[in-house]
């Protein structure tokens, strides 16, 4: 049949193109799957040639600290983004991981401050849920637990599913003395593959974990024997 009088013919769709724009941001792809997968030399060979090639791009810093971090020099990660980028929240978050590979517990805990305060509140929420898990670790590890334990709260209202972050509510919440909500975040955090029984088990294991590093001997053997006895 022939068109109606006056309707437009579509024209044939473009063909695919190289465009050289595109250039950078396939190698920044690609020097970020590098990075997820653990290749940090690769990845770090990679920024080089990108920066030879004269590419100044603020996330190509993050990605060569991210690589720096992977490699396990955070000292280095440190120097090339100290004092740049300072309310980039991707920044911040870098710099909190490195701070806490170097054992800076205190600038950890300012610069993952900083990562949420500069964090838009319509980003992702499993976005959001990571970086503050982060900062109620870095809190924990400055021995702010019931600080901490408010930062796990908040991760796991953004996202339930968030195992590690229940897990380190629990420690944060026995690191207090409060041991039967600490048992049952633990025993929430299992993965049920391995059974009711075995979950109990993981769950007073660890409960008796954090008991032993809070100077409570008795109430930890008491935990470390009720998990022998479900295995």
């Amino acid at each position: 049949l022939l068109a109606c009088a006056g309707a437009r013919v579509g024209a044939p769709p473009p063909e695919n193109v190289w465009d050289p724009e595109n250039k950078n941001t396939v190698q920044m792809e690609v020097i970020e799957a590098y990075i997820d997968s653990g290749n940090c030399d690769r990845a770090l060979y990679g920024i080089s040639s990108v920066r030879d090639d004269g590419l100044v791009d603020p996330h190509l810093d993050f990605l060569q600290a991210s690589a720096l971090l992977c490699k396990g020099l955070p000292g280095d990660a440190v120097k090339l983004l100290e004092g740049r980028y300072v309310r980039n929240p991707e920044r911040n978050r870098l710099m909190c991981l490195a701070h806490m590979d170097m054992g800076q517990v205190d600038d950890a805990v300012v610069a993952c401050s900083a990562a949420l305060k500069h964090t838009p509140k319509n980003t992702d929420s499993e976005r959001r849920a990571e970086l503050f898990n982060n900062h109620g670790f870095t809190l924990a590890a400055a021995g702010r637990h019931d600080e901490a334990a408010e930062a796990f709260e908040e991760a796991l209202q953004l996202d339930p599913d968030f195992h590690r972050a229940r897990n380190n509510y629990a420690f944060s919440l026995a690191a207090q003395g409060h041991d039967n909500l600490a048992y049952d975040q633990f025993l929430a955090a299992q993965s049920p593959s391995g059974g009711p029984q075995q979950a109990q088990a993981n769950a007073w294991l660890n409960l008796g974990l954090v008991q032993q590093g809070r100077g409570d001997p008795e109430a930890a053997r008491e935990s470390f024997q009720t998990a022998l006895q479900l295995v």
